[in-house]
């Protein structure tokens, strides 16, 4: 039940609005239903670097949930901070509970070649702009470059493997459906990560690219190319230099109708929250009210008070939560960024795939949310926060069995 739960999550990653609800859904089910019998397992299991993640995510929660309960926050606004609670509780019973790392890297390789094959269809035969799926381009984009990411941090486990060839060939195809997905989505925010995500694979990777002559400059010359590719690609361009036009635009004409200059009013709104109360912020009433104030008084664009967020996760966690809100944000990112990148010098293939899976998956979040909001939206928390719980569940899975584990720990429940 658990693989089902999981599966759903990662195939239809993007692609339906019931999967990345109903997999974490039922996990939390399954959860309830069998951590009581379980907590033995439970406390042999969870080591010191799985409590740090859990203590990221448990500080998340409270810090948000004190904060809301100071500013006296309707009960509406509870619920997104209840998820980060519900994830460190499917992560209890998945480290008792896991499923392997071929079963993981089977999901997300159908989920990049199921993203793919739909985006291409949209754009070849229903001429769709900007490819999207049920939610907004953004998160499509987002969601299929995180595929791609998992894939191809898994390609150097496939090739490790028994079937390497079937297992290289289905993850190749899905890391190359959820970059077509992703460039076809016109999504500019992840694409910004495209340096940072090269240079995690470098620092993975260093030692072997480092020792044959050939893969250095191969690695680089994939570098060089790539950039150069996807700008060729027709809206890629299009989408960047709308961007740098409307950047300009707004500083030198005070254009601020644009995506890109109602972003920036955005956070100046945010910054002008933030300021009124520097520790614990406004809340999100109080800083609904100051975007009212500043459109009334003709200082940022009518457009603003259309969003429910400003569109920059750091910005809009200053604005709500202040410095503590902010804080506690770092940490989910950087906790489980240090925790995974530690596993890209394991050994273990499987355990170096996952580590370096969960890194850029990471890394992706915290770049792209640098002009969005995803924690604002149920569908963020849920596509960001549960997908690093299931990867670092697997990862010590399978560092277990590389430990010397000869049994899957479920067979003990």
């Amino acid at each position: 039940m658990a693989a089902v739960a999981i599966g759903a999550y990662f195939i239809f990653h993007v692609l339906t609005p019931w999967a990345y609800e109903f997999g974490p859904v039922l996990l939390l089910l399954l959860t309830f239903l069998s951590l009581g019998f379980q907590w033995k397992q439970v406390g042999q299991l969870v080591d010191g670097e799985s409590l740090c993640f859990l203590g990221a995510l448990g500080f998340y929660f409270i810090s948000q949930v004190l904060i809301l309960i100071v500013h006296g926050e309707d009960i509406s606004e509870f619920d997104l901070s209840f998820r980060y609670l519900a994830a460190g509780l499917v992560l209890l019973f998945l480290l008792v509970n896991p499923i392997s790392a071929a079963q993981i890297f089977l999901f997300v390789g159908v989920g990049g070649l199921f993203t793919g094959a739909y985006s291409i269809y949209l754009a070849a035969f229903q001429d769709a702009g900007r490819v999207q799926s049920f939610d907004n381009p953004i998160h499509f984009g987002n969601g299929a470059l995180a595929l791609s990411c998992l894939c191809l941090a898994g390609l150097a486990w496939a090739v490790s493997e028994r079937r390497g060839v079937l297992w290289t060939g289905l993850l190749g195809v899905g890391f190359a459906g959820g970059l077509i997905a992703s460039l076809l989505s016109g999504t500019r925010s992840s694409w910004v990560a495209f340096p940072v995500l090269v240079l995690l694979v470098f620092l993975a990777y260093r030692d072997r690219l480092l020792s044959k002559k050939w893969l250095l400059p191969s690695f680089f010359v994939a570098v060089v190319l790539l950039p150069v590719s996807l700008a060729s690609v027709d809206l890629v361009e299009q989408r960047i230099q709308a961007a740098a036009k409307e950047f300009t635009a707004y500083f030198e004409e005070g254009v601020n109708y644009s995506s890109v200059g109602t972003r920036l009013d955005m956070y100046k709104a945010g910054l002008t929250a933030f300021r009124k109360n520097p520790l614990i912020g406004v809340g999100p009433a109080g800083t609904d009210a100051v975007v009212g104030e500043l459109v009334q008084a003709g200082e940022i664009h009518s457009n603003v008070g259309l969003f429910r967020h400003l569109h920059n996760q750091y910005i809009d966690n200053m604005a709500r939560y202040g410095l503590v809100g902010l804080v506690a944000y770092l940490a989910l990112l950087i906790v489980p960024f240090v925790l995974f990148m530690k596993k890209t010098r394991s050994g273990t293939p499987s355990v170096k795939s996952l580590g370096l899976g969960g890194a850029l998956f990471v890394s992706l979040h915290g770049v792209a949310n640098l002009t969005q909001s995803l924690l604002e939206r149920n569908v963020g928390v849920m596509m960001f926060v549960f997908a690093m719980v299931f990867i670092w569940a697997v990862l010590k899975r399978e560092e277990r069995l590389a430990n010397g584990a000869t049994a899957p720990v479920m067979s003990k429940a």
